[in-house]
This record gives structure tokens, sequence and C-alpha cells, in this order.
């Protein structure tokens, strides 16, 4: 009725979506966006005044593009409240976990079926 592939990429998904912690992804993605976003050092720096200023400036600059980022997460989220941000990495973990699993299963499979053929 049911075979090992699908039941195992069923439990993956159960298990990952409600394992996973979406905010933690969501920071950890909006860092790296922030990081490719705003441009780091810059010519300029020659001594000790402008490095510093030009620190408040970059800094400012991160802040400015975070805030952006999650204004508009939340704009999203109030267009959308049926397909969340947070449900759609939930979703995705979920999806990567079973095909993972699924996979993993599918290749134990093929090599305890080949050694018996041996």
């Amino acid at each position: 009725m049911f075979t090992m592939d699908w039941l195992s990429g069923q439990i993956a998904f159960i298990y990952a979506f409600n394992k996973i912690q979406p905010a933690v992804i969501v920071d950890k993605i909006i860092e790296a966006a922030v990081d490719i976003l705003v441009p780091g050092r810059g010519a300029g720096e020659s001594n000790w005044f402008w490095r510093n200023v030009r620190s408040i400036e970059r800094d400012s600059d991160r802040i400015s593009k975070e805030l952006d980022i999650r204004g508009e997460l939340r704009n999203w989220d109030r267009e959308f409240p049926y397909f969340h941000h947070e449900l759609i990495v939930r979703y995705f973990a979920g999806f990567v976990a079973s095909a993972v699993a699924v996979a993993a299963i599918g290749h134990l499979r093929s090599l305890f079926s080949t050694s018996k053929r041996r």
C-alpha cells in the first residue's frame, strides 16, 4: 500500500516542517543579502578619522538596508497572509528533507540489491 520511499519522505517532511526555526534562517538570509547589497570598505580611509566616519556610514547603510528588507517582508505578510514568509521557509525545509530521505532510502536500497546479485 505505502512504499518505504513515500513513508520516509513524509516522515522527513513532517519532522523538518515542525523542527525548523524559520526566524533564524530568515535572519541569516537577510544578513547574507545585506552583506551582498552594502559595499564594504572603500578608498579614502587613510587616517583614523576617515576610517571611523566610513565605518559609521557603512553601519548606517547596513541598518537601513536591513530595515528595508524586513519592511518588505512585513508587506508581503500583510498582502499574502496565507503564504507567510516563515511558512515558505518551513515548506522549503520540508521538501529538502523529504528529497534527501527519499534519495538516501533509494541509494541504500540500490546498495543492498546489487550486493545480493553478486
